[in-house]
C-alpha cells in the first residue's frame, strides 16, 4: 500500500466502544512490567490485588493501530496499544529475541543476542510520514516509536514528554543510523530523561501517525509482540479507558 491510499487506509483505523461503563483493573506482575512503569503503579502482584478496593478510578486514552499483515500484505490487524508501537530496528530486534527465546530461556541473554545480531547489518529504510493527517514528508528511518506511555521496554525512557491522558501519540523517529551511531542512541535513551535534539531524532506529539515504506518491509510491534509491518497507521482516542489503579503521581 501506498500513501497515496491514505485516506482508504485512516477509514479502517476507527475505535468504538464495547462497553462505555467498563473498568479495567490493571495489577501489575512479572519482570519488566513496563506498562506499570509507565502508569507509576505503586505495588505489584498479591499486593496490588490487595489493595483493590482502595484503588482510585481515571482516565487514560487508548490507540487504535492498523498494522499490514507480513505473510498477506493484502491484509491488516487491528490493535489497540496501551504502552507503545516500535517501527523498524526495534520492532526486529524484539521479534529475533522471541525467537532466540525458543532455545534459549534467558529473556537478557536472548535480547543481548538479538541486539548484537540485528544492529550492525540493519538499514535505514526511506519512508513517508503523515503526521496529524496532513503534514507528509519523507525520511530515512531507522527506529520510530509511537507511544502512550513514556518507558520501553529495558528501561528505556523513550517519549519523555508522554503523558497517558493529553489527547496526543509521542511520535520519535531515528533518522540515518548506522549501528554505531544506533549504539550511542540506545545508550542516551536509556541514560537519560531528554534528548539531545539533533537533526537524526525527531520528536512529534500528535493525535495522529501513519508510515508507509518506500523500500522493504518494516517490521512493527506493539507492546511488545511482533505482529506485522508497515504500511500501519495509529490514532489516539482522548480518554477511551477507565481504570482503577494506584499511582505515585498525578501526573498521568
Amino acid at each position: 500500500m501506498q500513501s497515496n491510499d491514505y485516506s482508504k487506509f485512516r477509514s479502517e483505523s476507527r475505535l468504538e466502544p464495547m462497553n462505555p461503563k467498563g473498568v479495567m483493573y490493571v495489577v501489575p506482575s512479572g519482570s519488566r512490567n513496563v506498562l506499570a512503569r509507565s502508569l507509576e503503579l505503586k505495588h505489584q502482584g498479591a499486593e496490588s490485588l490487595i489493595r483493590i478496593r482502595y484503588m482510585k478510578r481515571r482516565k487514560i486514552d487508548a490507540i487504535a493501530g492498523i498494522i499490514t499483515d507480513k505473510d498477506t500484505p493484502s491484509l491488516s490487524h487491528s490493535r489497540i496499544v496501551m504502552n507503545a508501537a516500535e517501527i523498524g530496528i526495534g520492532a526486529e530486534i524484539i521479534d529475533r529475541s522471541k525467537k532466540v527465546r525458543g532455545k534459549i530461556k534467558n529473556r537478557f541473554v536472548s535480547t543481548m543476542a538479538s541486539i548484537f545480531a540485528t544492529i550492525p547489518v540493519y538499514r535505514s529504510n526511506e519512508c513517508d510520514v503523515i503526521v496529524d493527517g496532513h503534514k507528509k514528508f519523507s525520511v530515512n528511518m531507522t527506529m520510530a516509536i509511537v507511544s502512550n506511555g513514556r518507558f520501553l521496554g529495558g528501561g528505556f525512557k523513550a517519549a519523555p514528554r508522554a503523558k497517558f491522558s493529553d489527547g496526543l501519540l509521542d511520535i520519535i523517529i531515528l533518522t540515518n543510523s548506522g549501528s554505531f551511531k544506533m549504539v550511542d542512541k540506545l545508550i542516551e535513551l536509556k541514560g537519560t530523561s531528554t534528548y539531545k535534539f539533533e537533526g537524526d531524532i525527531l520528536y512529534y506529539q500528535s493525535p495522529e501517525v501513519a508510515f508507509f515504506p518506500k523500500e522493504r518491509n518494516v517490521t512493527v510491534s506493539v507492546d511488545g509482540e511482533s505482529i506485522g509491518m508497515l504500511p500501519a497507521i495509529f490514532k489516539n482516542y482522548h480518554n477511551a479507558l477507565t481504570i482503577k489503579s494506584e499511582s505515585t503521581s498525578t501526573r498521568i
